[in-house]
This record gives C-alpha cells, sequence and structure tokens, in this order.
C-alpha cells in the first residue's frame, strides 16, 4: 500500500494536521518578534539613545518691530501644529525689510517697508541626523526653505529655514 504525504483528514502521513503545524509556525514567529523587540540589545537600543545636535536659521519677514522684540535668546521653540519642541534660540538679527515699490513711470525700486523688518533666528536643536536629513526632537524634519510655523512663550509666528549647519 502506498502512503500519501496528505491524507483524506488532512494530516501529514497520517500524523499531524496542516493547522497544527500552522499554528506551530505563528507562534515561533511570534516569539522571535518577542524576543528581537524586548530581550536584543544590540543597535537598535544605541541608535535610539544617541541625540544629534544642529543649528538652522529661519528667516521671519516683514513682521513688526514688537514681534523682534518678544523674541529671547534661551527661549524654546514649539511647532505650531503639534507642540513639538524644535530649538532653542541661540542668536537673533533684524533688520529693515525690503521690498519693491511701483515709481510714478511704472518701474519698481527695491526699498525699505515701512515699519516691517526681516528677523533671522538660530536655533540650536537636539535630534537625529539619518541620510542627510536633520529631525529635530528626533521626528520633526527641517528641511531648508521649508515653511515653519511656530511659537515660543511670549510669541507666535511663521517663517522659513534659511540654513542648516
Amino acid at each position: 500500500m502506498k502512503r500519501r504525504i496528505i491524507d483524506e483528514k488532512g494530516k501529514f502521513f497520517g500524523v499531524i494536521s496542516a493547522i497544527d503545524i500552522l499554528v506551530v509556525l505563528v507562534l515561533l514567529v511570534l516569539g522571535a518578534a518577542v524576543y528581537v523587540r524586548f530581550f536584543s540589545g544590540g543597535t537598535a537600543a544605541t541608535a535610539a539613545a544617541k541625540n544629534d545636535a544642529f543649528t538652522y536659521q529661519i528667516n521671519i519677514q516683514e513682521v513688526r518691530y514688537t514681534t523682534f522684540e518678544s523674541l529671547k535668546i534661551g527661549d524654546d521653540v514649539y511647532d505650531s501644529e503639534n507642540g513639538t519642541w524644535i530649538g532653542k534660540i541661540s542668536d537673533i538679527s533684524c533688520q529693515p525689510a525690503m521690498g519693491e515699490s511701483p515709481l510714478a513711470d511704472g518701474t519698481f525700486v527695491y526699498s525699505p517697508v515701512e515699519d516691517r523688518y526681516d528677523v533671522f533666528l538660530t536655533l540650536s536643536s537636539e535630534g537625529m541626523i539619518s541620510n542627510g536629513r536633520y529631525y529635530a526632537s528626533r521626528i520633526y524634519e527641517v528641511t531648508t526653505n521649508s515653511k515653519v510655523e511656530f511659537f515660543t512663550k511670549y510669541c507666535t509666528t511663521s517663517g522659513y529655514v534659511w540654513t542648516i549647519d
């Protein structure tokens, strides 16, 4: 008599069922996942503990002088959308805002905008630098020319990332 691999009851060689084998495989995979997640102390735990420091500059255009005065060195800066800490103000500079003004002959001249200022904030941040990308607090991506809406304890405004060091 010839033995079949799977008999009419669905058992391999008449001993163990396919469902039993499937359950054992699922339990082995789950056990391996739990071990890797909680008991392997290798590179994942080391990478999570390391924070990279970097600085970047935000350009805030055409704001009132009171906004400039409300920004202080040492203040923490947070993203307006989700409240994530994105840095600490390490330097502030201000200059009169410049814009195009029309002349009577239809041409334009580049001149100061009345009662408006351009502010440059330098932020020191900690987070992660990975594959040339910068992440403040390890989750907030900082890229040049991106718009940043943020707040401090005295001010809420927005600007554009100018440079990243």
